[in-house]
């Protein structure tokens, strides 16, 4: 007969037991100031230009832009992150991480003040170029700056915490960006959508503003000259990398950057309630990302990002054959959730398997490969919906999240052992909320 006091010891170490698996998946108390110093500015540039973004399309809409004219204006910013990925690349190993951040910091607001100034479409296609050659300084600093300032058995934790604030300040744009343009619409007696809109723009660029201090306040690793040919320019790794990542950035830039356009225009919801719906598809993305390592746990990151693509092209199915707006929104949540908790596998694995020094141009890479599927997803998104509508998109999607499945089966080692585990991951009775 077991005495009262090994009831509690036993409860005490199944307690610590918890404890210890919880610290495991939450390991934020390993990383180190200088990357919450960096997760500042991260903040405040995710807000600022995620109430940008969420915004400029509806503030063309107003300027009586349709779809194609959106998908070439996003396709010229696309294009330019491309155009200026390279240069960029090769003045982040001459002069280092931090210069490239500050000068992202301070030309990039500056010049989207300037694209709400003008009407004309040659100009905003010009200066949308312009800004995506500035905007490539982001991500090509990015992931470089996470990976120097994390440890390989935190740096997956790292980019997912950065992920999923980016995704909960888009959240908050959402709303900023839903009641805003109506409450200046209001008090300051403006008489065109456009003009209240264009007001939130500016602010939201001013916003950006304010990562300057702590990103000027960082101490990343001031690059040293490397000998040539002491590494490949190209790591084999990225060359089995590149494939699954482009067809999963052509899914991901293909209907939700025209989102909130088929909220309002094809379903007739309004501005502040397709605020609404955005902020909710953010939230529904922070959670993912965050809880993705439990509902897929024991699968790895490769397992991982195959479990997404499978619930994601359901998802998208789904989406195009819905016929209420109630059940529409549902699938659009579901189906953003699932296809950003993808992000954070992708990225730590890049920067895990590839040695430091070539970091920078593994990213570099990586930004001209997701661009320009981006751009050409954007674009050919855009003609498609003019043409056919968006049903044959949803359909599209649902078959390149599939193929980004095969794709990591066949470019990546024990792939087909993750596939199988991801698949079962999501039927199995102990993770009912995975499916």
């Amino acid at each position: 007969m077991s005495s009262p006091i090994d009831g509690v010891q036993a409860a005490s170490a199944s307690d610590s037991g918890t404890v210890a698996r919880l610290r495991s998946w939450w390991q934020a108390d390993s990383l180190s100031r200088q990357f919450w110093i960096f997760f500042v500015a991260a903040f405040f540039f995710d807000f600022g230009i995620s109430l940008y973004f969420f915004l400029f399309n509806l503030f063309l809409l107003n300027l009586r832009f349709d779809e194609r004219m959106m998908g070439l204006v996003t396709g010229a910013l696309t294009l330019g992150n491309v155009v200026g990925t390279v240069p960029v690349g090769f003045l982040a190993r001459r002069f280092g991480l931090q210069r490239l951040l500050l000068f992202c910091f301070i030309a990039l607001p500056l010049i989207s003040i300037c694209r709400t100034t003008v009407a004309s479409m040659p100009a905003h296609i010009g200066l949308a170029f312009i800004a995506g050659m500035v905007l490539s300084c982001w991500p090509v600093c990015f992931a470089p700056a996470v990976a120097s300032l994390t440890t390989e058995s935190n740096r997956v934790f790292a980019f997912s915490i950065v992920f999923a604030t980016g995704i909960g300040t888009g959240a908050l744009a959402g709303l900023a960006g839903g009641s805003l343009p109506h409450m200046l619409l209001r008090a300051h007696g403006v008489n065109h959508p456009a003009d209240g809109i264009r007001l939130v723009l500016i602010g939201a660029s001013l916003l950006t503003c304010l990562g300057i201090w702590p990103i000027a306040r960082l101490k990343l690793i001031i690059p040293q000259k490397v000998e040539r040919n002491t590494w490949p320019l190209v790591h084999p790794f990225l060359l089995r990398f590149l494939p699954p990542f482009a067809v999963w950035s052509i899914v991901t830039g293909s209907f939700i950057p025209f989102a909130p356009v088929f909220f309002q225009r094809q379903l007739g919801i309004s501005l502040q309630h397709v605020g609404l719906i955005f902020s909710a598809s953010q939230f529904a993305q922070f959670c993912a990302v965050l809880m993705a390592p439990l509902l897929f746990r024991g699968v790895g990151t490769q397992g991982r990002i195959i479990g997404a693509q499978i619930v994601a092209g359901v998802a998208a199915i789904a989406l195009g054959i819905s016929h209420s707006a109630s059940y529409a929104v549902g699938w659009y949540l579901l189906y953003t959730a699932v296809q950003f908790t993808a992000g954070p596998g992708f990225y730590g694995m890049l920067m895990s398997r590839t040695p430091e020094e070539g970091r920078s141009t593994a990213s570099a890479i990586q930004n001209i490969v997701g661009a320009l599927a981006g751009a050409g997803s954007a674009v050919l998104t855009g003609a498609l919906v003019v043409r056919y509508g968006y049903s044959l998109v949803f359909n599209l999607n649902a078959i390149l999240a599939g193929l980004v499945v095969l794709l990591i089966c066949v470019c990546f080692g024990r792939s087909s052992n993750a596939a199988t585990d991801a698949i079962v991951s999501l039927r199995s009775p102990r993770a009912p909320d995975a499916a």
